[in-house]
């Protein structure tokens, strides 16, 4: 009877499990903005943006919600350069869905608010403390059912790497942007030229109970001015 009942919550616990992981979507991209090559993501692990002028976010799922809104746009800013990093760095939004060819809809940026989807609370505007090592974004945020991979670690060797810069902590920015992004759509977000050289930028939203996130593989990496 002892292993029946085992057997039994085993199945169970496989079962919860299953629906855990059924709820977790890693399907945004981040790419260098509308009508780049790589606009849809380019498996660059992470994705190079040149300049970063143009960032945008791309939902691969065609079978995907229409994301709640706000989308968060998270940017972690290497410490050392955090001064340079400007209070609100987005100067304008744009929508389309699907992308490329559907409709265009303008949309608008602030700061992110504590609460939303389980968002900590901001240190001060958009800023929410800083990442060291041993950290993963979206745990760090307290968002939960996101992809685990933009950890501390990842973060720190591609920027050594690309950006020739060791980092001991990366200063957190998370801005709600508020625009559709329905299934293979788009939002283009136009930043400020000075936003920090080795920054990454990743996504966050929910939908029906589902969470949709960035993994490390398809974040985006500012390596040039």
């Amino acid at each position: 009877m002892a292993k029946l009942r085992w057997t039994q919550l085993g199945a169970l616990l496989l079962c919860f499990a299953g629906v855990s992981t059924g709820w977790a979507q890693s399907t945004l991209h981040i790419g260098p903005g509308s009508g780049s090559k790589c606009a849809t993501g380019c498996a660059g692990d992470p994705n190079l943006l040149a300049g970063a002028r143009n960032v945008d976010i791309y939902q691969t799922s065609n079978g995907a919600s229409t994301l709640s809104q706000p989308v968060l746009l998270i940017l972690g800013v290497p410490s050392q350069y955090d001064h340079l990093m400007p209070i609100m760095p987005i100067q304008s939004v744009k929508s389309v869905n699907p992308y490329p060819a559907g409709t265009s809809l303008t949309g608008t940026a602030g700061f992110a608010a504590s609460g939303t989807y389980g968002l900590i609370n901001p240190v001060s505007d958009g800023y929410f403390g800083n990442m060291s090592a041993g950290g993963e974004v979206y745990k760090f945020l307290g968002l939960i059912g996101a992809n685990k991979s933009n950890s501390f670690t990842n973060w720190a060797a591609e920027d050594e790497e690309y950006v020739d810069l060791t980092v001991t902590s990366f200063s957190i920015h998370v801005f709600a942007i508020n625009a559709d992004l329905g299934p293979d759509g788009l939002i283009n977000v136009s930043l400020v030229k000075n936003v920090p050289k080795g920054t990454y930028v990743v996504a966050y939203s929910q939908v029906n109970g589902k969470s949709y996130s960035v993994p490390f593989t398809e974040s985006g990496l500012k390596v040039s001015y």
